[in-house]
């Protein structure tokens, strides 16, 4: 594997998850901003639901970069998303609020977020199954960790950048100059990589088992593998879905919902348990090579299964241990590393690009982007330890979507 485009496509995909994950760190604040209700959970729940509509441009996303990147190459599609996805930032950065334009600012909102939503998850996608492909066989969980880890950087940047722009010390508006700060991160990434040829590297060479598929349409492909497209998306979705919980939704549970931590406090402790969520990623990845995926997959789902008990039952009697959040991050990535290699593995190569990138995106639609929006919904109408009740629902459904593939699609034959 090269280097230095390894290198480009890791700091690359740090940057297009900043601007995709800020966007929920500061929920709390925007939904101040965009929407007109008085009532703060309502506003947030507005705030999430514009979250959840913007997901639905994921799939025009997967179909067009999908084909760019079988065609043009990897590096064609990354350029297009940083791209996007930085000017989507500074628009948001700059639109007046609700109490100045009215409707405008919600719907300019809603058609930013959706350029986000739709090019980061489909750019990055190549990027992911570039490594995944490279790396060699006998590291490609670890290759899915150092891939996590890069998106989660992008991530712990935007929680603490967050965090810096919301204290008590900053004025309001501040949290535009946050956003601000991932186009200026887009822009300076997109120069890297139009200036280095090593960025081509990210590009496939014409084979026959490529070349069968070049013509075909996307749609046709997922026809003819329908089950296989369906059990992907789900897992897919129900990964995504636990990164929505434990890193974007879940500080905003404490500090808003439950009001068991102060805010600045809470995002502080997110930021922490994004670096455990990392370090996790990487040697969970590292051990799944080494001792094998099923057995280290098995042993996650234990794991983050004791954990989100014990948790529930405190949230229900209370109180939050701090420590127990913190276990969550950490536990969470050795159930997912492997599921990661799992769903790579179970798509034929030659289509997995078309096939991953589509799943993602429906995944996405279906289970993992409307968590923060549906998980806030349940605290409203059931109370506070019930949306513990739904990470649950999620966690199994990972499990029981590897076991269908290692059954099926002898996705544990690498």
């Amino acid at each position: 594997m090269n280097k230095k485009s390894f290198l480009i496509a890791i700091f690359g995909m740090m940057s297009q998850y900043y601007d995709h994950h800020l966007f929920a760190f500061l929920a709390a604040v925007i939904s101040k901003t965009f929407t007109p209700s008085t009532d703060p959970v309502v506003a947030l729940l507005n705030t999430y639901f514009i979250m959840a509509i913007a997901v639905c441009a994921k799939p025009v996303g997967a179909l067009a970069l999908g084909r760019i990147g079988d065609v043009f190459g990897r590096s064609a599609t990354l350029k297009i998303s940083l791209f996007g996805a930085a000017f989507a930032s500074l628009i948001v950065s700059l639109t007046p609020s609700y109490s100045q334009i009215g409707i405008v600012s919600a719907i300019i909102l809603l058609l930013s977020r959706m350029v986000i939503v739709a090019l980061v998850s489909s750019g990055t996608d190549g990027v992911r199954l570039y490594v995944y492909e490279h790396i060699g066989k006998g590291r490609q969980c670890f290759g899915n960790g150092l891939v996590t880890s890069s998106s989660m950087a992008g991530t712990f940047i935007a929680s603490t950048s967050a965090w810096f722009f919301t204290l008590d010390f900053m004025p309001y508006y501040s949290w535009r100059f946050a956003i601000m700060l991932g186009t200026v991160m887009g822009f300076i990434m997109l120069m890297l990589v139009r200036n280095d040829k090593a960025a081509q590297v990210l590009t496939y060479k014409s084979e026959p088992e490529y070349d069968q598929y070049k013509d075909t349409p996307t749609l046709e492909i997922i026809h003819k593998h329908f089950k296989l497209f369906v059990i992907c998306s789900v897992l897919a979705g129900s990964i995504g879905s636990t990164n929505h919980f434990c890193v974007l939704f879940f500080g905003t549970y404490v500090f808003k919902l439950l009001e068991y931590i102060p805010p600045s406090t809470m995002q502080l402790y997110t930021s922490i348990g994004i670096v455990l969520y990392i370090i996790s990623s990487i040697t969970s990845g590292f051990i799944a090579d080494l001792l094998g995926r099923k057995l280290v997959a098995t042993s996650g789902f234990i794991g983050i299964l004791t954990v989100t008990i014990l948790m529930t039952i405190a949230i229900k009697d209370g109180y939050m241990p701090i420590t127990m959040y913190f276990a969550m991050m950490i536990c969470m990535p050795i159930l997912t590393m492997p599921a990661l290699a799992f769903l790579k593995q179970s798509i034929p190569q030659a289509i997995r690009y078309r096939i991953f990138s589509l799943a993602h995106a429906i995944g996405s639609i279906c289970i993992s982007s409307s968590t923060p929006w549906f998980a806030t919904l349940i605290f409203k109408e059931l109370g506070n330890w019930y949306p513990m009740l739904h990470f649950l629902v999620i966690i199994n459904l990972i499990f029981i979507s590897i076991h269908l593939l290692c059954k099926m699609y002898n996705a544990n034959k690498y």
